[in-house]
């Protein structure tokens, strides 16, 4: 009897490190990327992004040595499409009221003007932690850091009146400090496949110049501006984890 009730709490202690045991994972997520603060704000060329709604690709990591805490790791990229109008007037704005000599672009003038995208690459490491919620559900939080990388949209501008000549450009990359905190959950079909749901908040440092050429009949000079703000971000994903 001594002998069935050890092997009976043997057996219950077992099922209880099973129940909260964690199991390594890899995944893949798509979903959006909903700028926040600056990032997304318009009116101001040195301080905004004029950035919108986009997609974000992130591929996340956990280990875990022991149950609950474990190291998380993700690379993952996103994509803001920046305002076309919005940039557009304030670009001119800004044209009109930093030019030398004064000029006085008309609404008629001709502009032909291309906007891009707002990229980012995240590399991030840090501190995982993980509850298993039953057989087959787990409850994810972590708050990691590391390397951006963020290539500012390719914004080129031609403006014509009068046999005037207008050209401004912004184009730049840089490297930055950054962060991500969030959770979400993993719902496992199997032993080794999952539904993983996410929700994150990524903040780094964006920096992008705009510099402005005047030719034909116009001879003021119009300074660069240089833009300097915090890109901040939630990224709403849904993909699968892998377990092992």
């Amino acid at each position: 009897m001594r002998k069935a009730i050890y092997i009976l709490i043997l057996l219950m202690a077992s099922a209880s490190l099973q129940l909260i045991a964690q199991q390594n994972f890899a995944s893949i997520s798509f979903g959006a990327t909903i700028p926040q603060g600056d990032y997304a704000s318009t009116g101001d060329l040195s301080s905004n992004g004029y950035a919108n709604t986009g997609g974000a690709i992130k591929f996340d990591a956990g280990y875990f040595p022991v149950s609950y805490f474990g190291i998380g790791g993700s690379f993952s990229f996103g994509s803001n499409y920046a305002t076309r109008d919005s940039v557009l007037s304030d670009v001119i704005s800004y044209i009109e009221e930093n030019a030398s000599g004064g000029i006085d672009i008309p609404e008629d003038a001709e502009a032909l003007y291309g906007s891009g995208f707002w990229n980012y690459i995240n590399l991030f490491l840090g501190p995982h932690f993980s509850i298993r919620a039953s057989q087959n559900l787990y409850f994810d939080f972590r708050g990691l850091a590391g390397l951006s990388i963020i290539r500012a949209p390719n914004q080129e501008l031609t403006i014509t009146y009068d046999d005037n000549y207008i050209y401004t450009n912004s184009s730049y990359n840089n490297v930055a400090f950054g962060w991500t905190a969030g959770g979400g959950i993993r719902y496992k079909f199997n032993s080794n496949l999952a539904l993983k749901l996410s929700a994150d908040y990524v903040q780094t440092k964006a920096k992008n110049t705009y510099t402005f050429d005047l030719f034909d009949g116009v001879v003021d000079e119009v300074p660069p501006l240089d833009a300097e703000f915090y890109i901040k971000a939630v990224e709403l994903t849904a993909g699968l984890a892998y377990s092992f």
